[in-house]
């Protein structure tokens, strides 16, 4: 009985190793490390579903490995596109590093950093246009050509001051795809080269491509007026206020031109508009405060010149405004007092040094006139009225 009772237990003990023995081998199978193609499939889903930390998280496992040359390729491409993504500039360097060490040179790649640094999302403080322009050349060089990619490639000439580059390929593009950014962009250079008039015509054909665009209408307003050409700046205004009536900038344009025409009732009605919408428009209140002066409105004058220190307690202009109403009343303890808060907000301002010595001549206090004058020609040698108030002055004090 005993010997029976042995056996059955060593059976027992052998169907039990035996079963175990089994399910190892069975576990082992499932729990096999996967391929590193498995690895890289699964990183690939993760990147197309946009769960790129997760995606970085394979990849970085898999650059540990060693990799087939393709496969290699495939994960450095991956990462630093995950990078991008994930506006890790540095990191996307560093892998896109990593690849050219290796022979692997990818155009796209190097596009894609460049738009990091062209800060097109604006996902930084600002952008880099010096690091851009790098990695465009690279990516042209690798043959890169499509019109998206040579726009970026412009803009970087653009910002970088490379006027003549951006150009030739602005006018590349509107031969073919033109867009309304790319004669706006036009417009800009042809500004910056002083070409007014054809920067004029290339913002109108922007206005043609895309009538709803605001910085169009303001853009091409602001040349009118530096063309002096009020009227068609009050024109081009008004049809931007039609496309979009709560754009401040679009009533102080008409604000400043009807002011250069004189029309000061269409002025202040427009500028009353621009400060309902922007009711800290410190200049636009400025504004108002010279149509008040040109209509005699003195007491309101100083109003709103108030008002534009309370929205920008550093604005020059309004000091002097302020200044130049109480020198203009003989006021003159009062005038050294705005035109001292002029020089203080702006030390190297010339026009505040010569009001100031102004108002010290109109007190008697011929002396600090004098150093003040001195000031305003040691900042500019060919302002007139200072030289000539310094000459008279000098006169009176009986020095040669």
């Amino acid at each position: 009985m005993l010997k029976k009772s042995l056996y059955v237990t060593f059976i027992i003990f052998l169907m039990f190793s035996v079963s175990n023995s089994v399910l190892a081998q069975q576990n082992a199978e499932t729990t096999q490390v996967q391929t590193a193609a498995d690895i890289f499939t699964e990183a690939l889903n993760d990147y197309n579903s946009g769960n790129y930390a997760l995606a970085e998280e394979k990849l970085n496992k898999l650059l540990k490995e060693d990799l087939d040359e393709g496969l290699e390729f495939s994960v450095l491409y991956y990462s630093t596109m995950t990078a991008v993504n994930r506006y890790q500039t540095s990191k996307a360097v560093d892998y896109l590093e990593q690849m050219n060490k290796l022979g692997f040179q990818s155009g796209t790649l190097n596009w894609k950093i460049a738009e990091l640094y062209l800060n097109k999302n604006n996902q930084f403080d600002s952008a880099d246009f010096k690091e851009a322009l790098k990695y465009l050349k690279t990516a042209a060089e690798l043959g890169l050509k499509s019109n998206n990619f040579k726009r970026d490639l412009a803009y970087a000439y653009l910002e970088s001051r490379e006027l003549e580059k951006a150009e030739t390929i602005y006018l590349e593009i509107i031969d073919s795809d033109p867009t309304a950014v790319d004669y706006l962009n036009l417009a800009k250079i042809k500004e910056k080269q002083d070409d007014l008039n054809q920067a004029v015509e290339y913002y109108e054909t922007a206005l043609e491509l895309n009538g709803s665009q605001s910085s169009l209408y303001l853009n091409l307003g602001n040349l009118y007026q530096k063309l002096e050409d009020y009227n068609s700046a009050i024109s081009i205004f008004n049809q931007g206020i039609k496309n979009r009536k709560d754009f401040a900038p679009y009533y102080i344009g008409l604000g400043e031109s009807y002011l250069e025409l004189g029309q000061y009732t269409e002025a202040e009605t427009a500028l009353k508009s621009a400060v309902e919408i922007n009711k800290n428009s410190y200049y636009g209140y400025y504004l108002l405060a010279e149509v008040a002066e040109a209509n005699g409105d003195l007491n309101q004058a100083l109003n709103y010149y108030s008002q534009a220190l309370k929205y920008n307690p550093n604005y020059v202009e309004a000091y002097l405004g302020e200044g130049k109403i109480h020198l203009d009343r003989e006021e003159y303890y009062r005038a050294i007092s705005r035109f001292s808060l002029a020089v203080e907000n702006n030390p190297d301002y010339a026009a505040s040094r010569y009001y100031l010595g102004r108002a010290y001549y109109g007190a008697d206090m011929l002396e600090a006139a004098r150093a003040e004058l001195r000031r305003a020609l040691h900042i500019n040698d060919n302002y007139q009225e200072a030289r000539e108030l310094l000459d008279k002055i000098e006169r009176e004090l009986d020095i040669d």
